[in-house]
């Protein structure tokens, strides 16, 4: 059993290394008995290759823990099979997560050569004796290891642990992940109605007000250059007496430039091109898909479409391969008229991805000129560099830093230089754009996409403290510049009022002196907005993470909020969450109104309708909202027909399985099925005559059909939502005709998004606490609830009514 004994270190080091800090006993436990499940049911077979098969399973376990741990090391969770269909974009960050091997990473994988040798020796000897044990051995030790395993997973379910121990654990997180992966189920939030109320809300805040150098930039062209991996701390830093950006603090020093040094990167699955999306459109990113991906077909309405309504023509710029990130399908759609990528230039100087800094400013200056001479209206220019792109990898002759041994080929001291020199190529266009005659009749705002060094292993912490001289933690990590120009105006000054790339478009908007008047911004004017301000990340912290002036919030990886983190952001000390249930819950609230807006496309309904949004065609496949339903608790078919005469347009159904799991009968709640004894042949008949006595889901369909008006509440006594899928995946066209009844919070990962548009939380008879189901609504939108009368008489029945869910008493 040497195998199950390293493999469970290494589950203890796995669960160290990936910050397990709740419930850890238990997942160890849990890991554990798995692990000896798993062997002893090879071990005791008497298969003759079981050595074999023992060492297959040990080293498919190390590598999908070291594969966790690297990738953990750099995105602070753990990785999808799903994101093997974003490979291409992936290996972009290849090298740097090469860049995190390590001694303790390596544990994982280290002594798989070592094992080999004794494997084969121990397959030998396995072989010599075909040893052979007794049937009460061979499946009474696994059986009893299996029993407690049941018994753990059942105590866990009856006390609603489940879902946390599954995001934690590493055989559940990953059993969990490949069947989610491959039945196309992930967690959506956000789904629910979008009112006239939320509309009017955000419709308001996306209105800019006069104030500070609002319209300054008015009728100038505008040049936005994305910076890739630009962080803030190298500004106005040096290194062994060297300055390291000289360009950039010249730039931020001149009189005509605001320097926004608390400003964050807010980005998705698509890093830099969602750092692109955010910053045009003021949109959260999608959490599922990069954004360009996903949603390359919606309409929007950000800042190259508005410059283009007052005259602008809008071009954007990037070095490298058109398709990557569905840049050239997404571009047209986000207002872009006009892509110059790599086929454009002339790759006659290329470091790492591709053509350099220097060779795209250069090169792009003509395309530049041929945009200003299009017509006597401004331009609109969107450039995104790319030389300073991990693993920041530089030629010799590009080396200009004088870098210590001990930061020689460490991250740091290859991020230094190529930083340096983009800041060298972005000095040189500065100098470019004066001699064309461009740059004084240009505003230009600069900002870099995301962070280039991690703050989320030992290593990178360690190294950039050690830099800095004060800790590097995941809230200076994000930290990237804003720099916005405008020629002639003196508005030197530093903006530390703390905002993200959601806030980039309405800060240039009323720079630029136009409004938005057809689309919705979430962010706020940095320059004039007078309220509190935080930053949402939802990429290496989980969703519901906030960084604020006071504090630095964290969501708990098990998902409850009481087990989340607060520090202050000045101390960086720990501190009480509760203060902040009210703040996290509003972040969560404004995340899934922007996610709704992405999937419902509600940018085209707005123009559609000339800002004002058609609410009727806009939920015509949602369920109207009725103050009753209607039961079928016996003869489902009759009573389906007393009910709908009587006035009932929702009418609830229990379902269940025929035992053949193929079809789906209505349940009258009479147990027709006789029991027998007898022969396969004997029990088919009786199933056979039991079938021919219910009434089928087909029944139910084709009475739906003959009653357009109708909806059904599908309801299951059984707690498996495979019954429910069925129906979907049967009869598709009458998806929005169906709500479905869920009785548990983790039922809501696989009816969502893939599945039912309606679902209606049953909490009577649960053992949810009035907090829990509070906060499970409050981050999932669901069509109604049903609750006992005895709830119905207490403040939950309040509570719910203040959220505007239907409400049910069964």
């Amino acid at each position: 059993m040497l195998f199950a004994i390293l493999l469970i270190l290494k589950i203890f080091l796995f669960i160290n290394i990936t910050d397990i800090k709740y419930n850890r006993g238990i997942i160890l436990l849990i890991s554990t008995l798995i692990t000896l499940f798993f062997f002893t049911l090879i071990y005791l077979s008497n298969h003759k290759k079981k050595q074999t098969i023992a060492f297959s399973f040990y080293n498919i376990m190390s590598a999908f823990m070291f594969v966790d741990v690297m990738y953990y090391s750099f995105f602070n969770s753990l990785p999808s099979i799903a994101m093997l269909k974003q490979f291409s974009e992936v290996t972009a960050v290849g090298d740097s997560i090469l860049a995190l091997l390590s001694f303790r990473n390596l544990l994982f994988l280290l002594d798989i050569p070592f094992l080999k040798i004794y494997s084969n020796k121990k397959r030998k000897k396995l072989a010599e004796k075909n040893k052979s044990y007794k049937t009460y051995i061979r499946w009474g030790i696994p059986g009893g290891i299996a029993l407690a395993l049941i018994l753990i997973f059942s105590y866990l379910a009856f006390n609603d642990m489940i879902e946390p121990i599954a995001r934690q654990e590493i055989y559940s997180y990953h059993i969990k992940d490949i069947k989610d992966t491959i039945i196309g189920e992930d967690i959506v939030e956000g789904r629910g109605i979008f009112t006239q109320e939320d509309l009017e809300e955000l419709k308001e805040r996306t209105k800019l007000e006069e104030g500070k150098y609002t319209g300054i930039g008015k009728g100038k062209n505008l040049l936005v250059i994305q910076v890739e991996a630009l962080q803030d701390f190298p500004l106005n830093r040096y290194y062994d007496g060297q300055e390291i950006t000289p360009n950039l603090n010249k730039f931020i020093e001149h009189e005509s430039t605001i320097y926004f040094n608390n400003y964050y990167q807010l980005i998705g699955r698509g890093n830099t091109a969602d750092a692109e999306f955010v910053s045009n459109n003021s949109l959260y990113p999608s959490m599922e898909d990069p954004t360009y991906k996903q949603y390359y077909n919606n309409t929007f309405y950000g800042l190259p479409w508005i410059l283009r309504d007052n005259g602008y023509t809008a071009w954007v710029f990037h070095g490298y391969k058109k398709e990557f990130w569905n840049r050239s399908k997404a571009y047209p759609n986000q207002g872009f008229e006009r892509f110059i990528s790599e086929e454009d230039y002339d790759l006659v100087e290329t470091i790492g991805f591709g053509l350099t800094d220097e060779q795209f400013f250069k090169q792009s200056m003509d395309y530049l000129k041929e945009l200003d001479s299009i017509d006597d209206n401004p331009f609109y220019a969107f450039m995104i560099t790319l030389t300073s792109h991990t693993p920041f990898k530089m030629p010799d002759e590009y080396k200009e830093l004088n870098i210590r041994e001990e930061h020689e080929n460490t991250i740091l001291g290859d991020y230094l230089q190529a930083i340096h020199y983009t800041d060298k190529a972005l000095g040189q266009f500065f100098e470019a754009l004066k001699e064309e005659g461009l740059y004084e009749d240009t505003v230009i705002a600069l900002y870099g996409d995301h962070f280039a060094i991690t703050g989320l292993n030992d290593s990178g912490v360690e190294l950039m403290t050690d830099f800095l001289g004060y800790p590097y933690d995941i809230d200076e990590m994000f930290k990237v510049p804003l720099l916005i120009h405008v020629p002639g105006e003196n508005i030197k000054e530093t903006v530390s009022k703390i905002g993200s790339q959601l806030d980039f478009l309405p800060t240039i908007l009323n720079i630029m002196g136009y409004q938005n008047e057809k689309g919705i911004m979430f962010g706020k004017d940095l320059l004039n907005y007078e309220g509190e301000n935080y930053v949402a990340p939802q990429t290496y912290v989980l969703k519901g993470s906030f960084i604020d002036d006071e504090v630095i919030f964290l969501m708990s990886r098990d998902g409850i909020f009481e087990n989340c983190i607060a520090k202050d952001n000045k101390t960086k000390q720990k501190i009480d969450v509760a203060p902040f249930r009210e703040r996290y819950e509003s972040i969560i609230a404004d995340i899934n109104k922007s996610d709704y807006i992405l999937k419902n496309d509600l940018i085209k309904f707005l123009i559609e309708n000339e800002g004002e949004m058609d609410f009727d065609a806009l939920i015509e496949s949602d369920i109207p909202d009725y103050e009753k339903i209607g039961y079928l608790n016996y003869k489902p078919l009759e009573r389906l027909d007393t009910l709908y005469y009587v006035g009932y347009r929702l009418l609830a159904v229990d379902i269940e399985w025929y035992p053949d799991k193929k079809t789906i009968l209505l349940d009258d709640g009479v147990d027709k099925r006789p029991m027998v004894e007898g022969s396969i042949e004997e029990y088919k008949q009786v199933l056979d005559q039991y079938r021919d006595d219910q009434n089928t889901l087909e029944d139910l369909i084709n009475w739906m059909k003959k009653h357009e008006d109708t909806y059904i509440l599908l309801r299951s006594k059984e707690l498996d939502e495979s019954i429910f899928l069925k129906v979907i995946e049967d009869y598709p066209e009458l998806r929005d005709r169906f709500i479905v009844e869920m009785k548990d919070f983790e039922q809501y990962i696989k009816l969502s998004n893939k599945a039912f548009k309606n679902i209606i939380l049953n909490v009577a008879d649960t053992e949810y606490t009035d907090e829990e189901i509070l906060d499970f609504l409050n981050r999932n939108n669901l069509y109604g609830i049903i609750i006992d009368r005895k709830q119905a008489k207490d403040s939950l029945y309040k509570k719910l009514k203040k959220l505007g869910i239907n409400i049910y008493i069964y």
